[in-house]
């Protein structure tokens, strides 16, 4: 394991550990879709760059609503950025169809892990979601990664609002891939049949 990566040492839901970041975010996941978070404000060393790519394809015909998930902490942002990206998180977890609710009730515990590191010609913000099952065994892993180009010493400014976003959507979109190749995600029921009128003949002289 490289020394930027999470580490797995600590458990999915470690103790003892600031709460600060984890508060905010909390709050406006609250405010938005009712997200139960409890993440903190130890960051991480920048992740490795990574080709970003799609670790799932979304299977369609599919519903994932009994694939619920809960958000229990989120690793490595500010406060102020995790309180704006729970906003979005929320907006597009839902356009994605992602049922959130309380972890006691969820099928699945996310934990995200961000960090923003300099590049040649800007910054990048690696993510990663890890996914536990209610045994708390990690399911599955989801990374990606998205670039900006601009100047300035603090890599989180230089992502700003437009890389938040693309985080935010990407990190929907790879969950709801997964979610829907789990044993939750049932076909779809088909839209009712249309009522045909009954056949009628014209009459015969």
């Amino acid at each position: 394991m490289s020394e930027r990566e999470p580490s797995e040492a600590a458990g999915p839901f470690p103790a003892g550990r600031s709460s600060v970041a984890g508060s905010a975010f909390a709050a406006w996941i609250l405010v938005a879709a009712a997200l139960p978070v409890a993440g903190c404000v130890e960051a991480l060393a920048p992740a490795p760059a990574a080709q970003a790519q799609a670790q799932f394809v979304r299977r369609p015909g599919v519903s994932i609503a009994g694939a619920s998930v809960a958000f229990v902490s989120v690793d490595g942002p500010p406060t102020a950025i995790s309180a704006d990206f729970a906003q979005r998180l929320a907006r597009e977890a839902a356009a994605q169809e992602i049922v959130v609710v309380d972890a006691k009730k969820a099928r699945y515990l996310v934990r995200g892990y961000f960090s923003a590191y300099a590049t040649a010609d800007g910054a990048a913000v690696e993510f990663v979601w890890d996914v536990f099952n209610t045994d708390r065994q990690r399911a599955q892993r989801l990374s990606d990664v998205v670039e900006v180009k601009g100047e300035g010493a603090d890599p989180w400014r230089i992502a700003g609002d437009a890389a938040l976003a693309r985080v935010a959507a990407r990190s929907a979109d790879d969950l709801a891939a997964f979610l829907s190749n789990t044993p939750e995600a049932i076909d779809a029921a088909p839209p009712p049949a249309a009522e045909g009128k009954p056949l009628s003949f014209a009459p015969v002289d």
